[in-house]
């Protein structure tokens, strides 16, 4: 017991030892918020801010006696304290359309002109046939890189707000609230979530949005909604996957994950990536009698199917090549050597007995080797060569070609990095290839990538990537990585090296909301963001795009002479519309230059002019 007890207090000593050399456990200000511990290193240190050179416009006599100054930026990533609202942003009114059955969203900046105590606002449509969630936008210090020492303040997660007090995040999953204060010449970002049933009667309909602080005259702003005639359908051959980061749910009972993948569907998601799978049993394989439960994987695409989310999925199954080699008592460097006869065919028996024990699951999958390969990855070539000569659908994830160029034989989806395929050329040369060689185009790039600008840092990212620029590429499907990936205290972005040496900064698109910390039994669903919800909106544009392809279809299937003239007309303006959005790699900030039509806000006047050729056809 004594040795025992020594063994203990040793390595309790040296994880102290570890943890001091890799973090410094005293509270540090970074960016006006204070952290107990965060990464050791140099000095966390703020970014330089893009230069503001303009004076605010003047306020309208109603702003004045509130106190307030309501304004809407290109993208609802600028409303930071500092921002300061041009004229041309200033606005008296609102404008959102939705069409039945969806969901969509608006920001508005509000600008203070004089300090506020206890900001609340509320929202009366006047019975229009919609709901209606109103959030704050909360601004924190965030890295601007995997591992940088730099930091910037942005607006990301979307929290309630009521009574003049606001939620906020405190440590490790856990929300506040605090009185909403707000200083004179601040900015505060408004979030609003307008839902419109399948059922809801279309028309335009009226409304105010009052915001005020506690005791001051509120501030009015007529807001104008549209109930648009329009019914949008997911296109079947289309698919749109997110790494779910199902670890997470052995701590989550069947509620909670039921509603997680609701949650997912809503955001126009239909597949998982690494999602459960099976267990593997190579006792046998000796006598060639290899077994797999693929229970996870049916009951996974069960809860799937119960929120609509069809498939595909993508399945890992890692490790099987050393698996094999130890159960048949091979030696060779699986990593470098070129695999015996004998490890080659245990690998591809083991992808046969997977396959027979899924045949019938109820949604087609895709097997994931190995992550990112390069082309002189020895290892995956042949992994992936065994799976596909099991007549298994293969994965692949790589951000440089020339993996592609040996392994294009053994890939049913060759999924490419957004970077190779982020102008026409590239995509159409991807597209052409995966033709010519029977497989699937697919590309990953949304998310929570912060290589090199952080897509948490704005709309036009994950909106642009799943909506516009999958519908430029020509794609089969696009994958959102990842969607809660936490390092540490997951409301700190400065601690994560003990969990992720190479890349501590959190890797989250939505966040967790615990009732006790760091406890996934008690997580209350994900808190969203603006990366999160910017990719329900990019998914809604790609079906604004498909309804008017459809619409133009059956118009001119009628063989009405005025409907195949619109339908020429509308066809037209379509893919000028899409033409003149120009190509960007979702991962990167839009050159101001040379993509200046690449905003958020040109986006919406897309979707609006493509919505208008609908209702046009539908006449």
């Amino acid at each position: 017991m004594k040795h025992v007890l020594a063994i203990c207090i040793a390595c309790v000593q040296a994880a102290f030892l570890i943890l001091a050399s890799v973090a410094v456990a005293e509270p540090v200000v970074i960016g006006g918020v204070t952290y107990e511990v965060v990464d050791e290193g140099e000095p966390f240190v703020e970014a330089s801010a893009p230069e503001q050179s303009w004076e605010a416009p003047k306020p309208y006599r109603a702003e004045r006696r509130a106190g307030l100054m309501a304004f809407q930026a290109d993208d609802p990533g600028e409303y930071i304290p500092k921002r300061i609202p041009r004229d041309a942003e200033h606005v008296k009114k609102l404008c959102v359309f939705v069409s039945q059955g969806e969901t969509t969203c608006f920001s508005l900046g509000v600008h203070t002109l004089k300090d506020i105590n206890g900001l609340s606002a509320t929202l009366d449509l006047k019975g229009a046939p919609v709901s209606v969630e109103l959030r704050h936008m909360h601004c924190w210090p965030q890295r601007t890189g995997w591992n940088s020492r730099k930091w910037v303040i942005i607006p990301e997660l979307l929290l309630p707000f009521t009574g003049g007090k606001r939620t906020i995040p405190v440590k490790d999953g856990i929300l506040w609230e605090e009185p909403f204060d707000v200083e004179s010449g601040k900015t505060v970002g408004l979030w609003v979530t307008v839902k419109a049933s399948a059922e809801a009667v279309a028309g335009r309909y009226t409304g105010t949005l009052s915001i005020s602080g506690c005791g001051e005259k509120p501030l009015k702003v007529p807001i104008k909604l549209e109930i648009l005639p329009i019914v949008l359908q997911q296109p079947q051959d289309k698919h749109w996957l997110i790494y779910g980061d199902s670890w997470r749910w052995h701590n989550m009972n069947e509620e909670q994950i039921i509603a997680e993948l609701r949650d997912f569907a809503a955001h126009g998601f239909n597949g998982l990536v690494e999602g459960p799978f099976g267990n593997l049993d190579l006792s046998g394989i000796l006598s060639s009698a290899i077994t797999f439960d693929a229970s996870p994987y049916r009951k996974v695409v069960e809860q799937c199917k119960a929120v609509g989310m069809q498939g595909p999925h993508v399945c890992q199954l890692g490790g099987i090549p050393e698996k094999v080699r130890s159960a048949l008592g091979i030696t060779c460097d699986v990593g470098k050597d070129v695999w015996p006869e004998e490890l080659r065919r245990g690998v591809t028996d083991v992808a046969r007995a997977v396959l027979q024990a899924t045949k019938d699951a109820g949604a087609p999958w895709y097997f994931y080797g190995v992550d990112e390969p390069t082309g002189d990855n020895t290892y995956a070539i042949q992994e992936y060569q065994c799976w596909h000569d099991a007549g298994v659908p293969t994965y692949a994830t790589f951000y440089k070609i020339d993996f592609l160029d040996k392994a294009s034989a053994y890939l049913t989806t060759p999924c490419f990095v957004s970077g190779l395929v982020n102008n026409e050329s590239e995509a159409q040369k991807a597209r052409e290839g995966c033709k010519k060689n029977g497989a699937e185009f697919w590309w990953y790039g949304t998310g929570c990538y912060v290589n090199p600008a952080p897509q948490e840092s704005g709309m036009i990212f994950n909106r642009y990537g799943a909506g516009v620029f999958f519908w430029k590429t020509g794609a089969k499907t696009q994958v959102t990585w990842t969607f809660c990936r936490p390092h540490g205290d997951v409301f700190n972005d400065f601690d994560g090296v003990l969990e992720n040496s190479a890349e501590p900064k959190e890797q989250v698109t939505a966040y967790p909301h615990f009732l006790r910390p760091n406890d996934w039994s008690t997580y209350q669903g994900a808190i969203p963001t603006v990366a999160w919800e910017s990719l329900r909106e990019g998914y809604n544009d790609y079906r604004y795009l498909h309804a008017l392809k459809c619409a133009i279809e059956q118009a001119r299937a009628s063989a009405d002479k005025k409907q195949m003239k619109k339908a020429d007309k509308a066809e037209k303006i379509m893919n000028d519309l899409v033409a003149d959005i120009p190509w960007c790699n979702p991962m990167n900030r839009p050159d101001k230059k040379r993509q200046a039509a690449l905003t958020s806000l040109k986006l919406q006047q897309l979707r609006r002019t493509v919505a208008d050729q609908i209702l046009i056809l539908q006449k």
